[in-house]
């Protein structure tokens, strides 16, 4: 009968461990798969995240080429001359509709950066005869690049003086 009991205890400390070795191998996979889910699948979409914005700044399919006029003119004083400068400008891109959407969306920054590229004109520069083509470029650059900072493909393709006007 002593056998029995001592086989029995033997049993029941054997079937002890068997139980807390298969609890530790649950609580460890358990912990494994909280750490992917909370570490390792949170940095993924991380890198979701940054292939989305850079995919938003990919160039769009080209539409119909569309303008759009800023509304309000531009009045510079021009550097190093008593004269001033009074434009209108138009944007034009290829884009269609949802490029001018985001052109209209960014509108105020857009003008500042032109404005601030206009406010370095000299007046000899401004009388020149090519002055609007020379200076089309930096203007075209510039509200592009207001574009570019908000993460939005710089699909403005030329800008256009539709009022010119110097005193």
């Amino acid at each position: 009968m002593a056998k029995k009991d001592e086989q029995t205890e033997t049993e029941k400390s054997g079937n002890k461990r068997i139980i807390l070795v298969t609890i530790i191998v649950l609580i460890l996979i358990g912990s494994g798969a909280a750490y992917y889910f909370l570490v390792l699948a949170g940095s993924s979409s991380a890198v979701e995240d940054s292939e989305q914005i850079v995919a938003e700044s990919e160039e769009p399919e080209l539409l119909e080429t569309l303008y759009l006029q800023l509304a309000d003119s531009f009045t510079i004083q021009l550097r190093d001359s008593g004269s001033m400068m009074q434009v209108k400008l138009a944007l034009r891109t290829p884009y269609g509709q949802p490029m001018i959407d985001e052109i209209s969306a960014h509108e105020i920054g857009i003008r500042a950066a032109l404005l601030e590229s206009l406010s370095g004109v000299e007046g000899a520069t401004a009388s020149s005869e090519n002055f609007r083509s020379l200076i089309e470029p930096d203007l075209r650059n510039a509200a592009n690049a207001i574009l570019e900072e908000q993460k939005v493909f710089p699909g403005i393709d030329l800008v256009l003086f539709t009022e010119f006007l110097m005193q």
